[in-house]
């Protein structure tokens, strides 16, 4: 039985690496039912899923784009369990005004250069390379993991880029696009412009909260802690494909040599029963 339509009641539109994190954690402070952030969603394939059919649905210039209508019945099956989406929300910010009309929006910003060089080192750099290469185009696809594949997707079609390259160009054009836009979409009474350095009390009144007592205003995820936590996951993956790879490949090895052996010294039954034994292990 699926479980019931959560009513989405906050919508933080700021783009990634101004905070969402920040914001995630205070929402989840005053008491909201489920706040989305991407760093969930890397454990969560059906979310990868319905965020690349999302994309395709969204961006003209990936070539997967079909141009179909993502409805508010799509728009619920990702974020229904959820009272308010910040961080990965904001690549879809006009779609989810529209989608949520009663959702208050925050947007939070951050000096223009500040930002580019933490999404630069952050995301690009993270999710393009060799390392990421590696992982997303030829170890993760033995998996069946599409985690990488759905967020280098997500941040081409946001910026309407073919390479990573072509990002970095048009980065900070994109970033005074997405914030003109949102602004011009959101009733003023609806709408909080947001920096991270203001604390409880706007985000509060605007929300209708009481300020927490005793409690300070969260600042997470920096980008070194960004970085920190995605390249452990990077590295405990590598090691798994490494050690997988080991598991799978030496017994093989090791049966090709056993029956070789086998032939040599004219015992072909002998080998045959210790490369099966084998198989049954690998």
């Amino acid at each position: 039985m699926s479980r019931p339509i959560k009513e989405m009641k906050v919508l933080s539109l700021g783009m990634s690496r101004t905070g969402s994190f920040s914001i995630a954690k205070a929402l989840t402070i005053l008491g909201y039912d489920g706040v989305h952030h991407g760093i969930q969603t890397i454990s969560l394939p059906h979310e990868q899923m319905l965020l690349s059919a999302a994309a395709d649905s969204t961006f003209p210039s990936l070539p997967t784009y079909t141009g179909t209508p993502f409805t508010r019945k799509d728009w619920d099956a990702l974020f229904g369990n959820y009272e308010a989406v910040t961080d990965m929300g904001s690549f879809f910010a006009l779609q989810l005004i529209e989608a949520y009309p009663n959702a208050k929006v925050i947007l939070v910003e951050r000096d223009i250069d500040t930002w580019y060089e933490s999404m630069d080192e952050a995301c690009f750099e993270i999710s393009w390379g060799w390392r990421a290469d590696l992982i997303i185009d030829y170890l993760s696809p033995m998996w069946g993991l599409k985690g990488g594949q759905t967020m280098r997707k997500l941040l081409l079609g946001f910026f309407g880029a073919r390479s990573v390259s072509e990002m970095r160009k048009v980065a900070k054009d994109r970033y005074r696009k997405h914030y003109e836009e949102v602004r011009a979409a959101v009733p003023k009474e609806r709408l909080l412009d947001f920096k991270l350095e203001q604390g409880w009390e706007p985000l509060c009144s605007f929300l209708g909260h009481e300020v927490p007592a005793g409690v300070e205003f969260p600042v997470e995820n920096t980008r070194s802690e960004h970085i920190q936590r995605v390249r452990s996951k990077e590295n405990r993956f590598l090691r798994l494909a490494l050690l997988t790879g080991i598991k799978k490949a030496f017994p093989w090895a090791f049966g090709v040599s056993i029956v070789a052996t086998g032939l040599y010294l004219g015992r072909l039954g002998w080998a045959k029963r210790i490369l099966e034994r084998i198989k049954e292990l690998a």
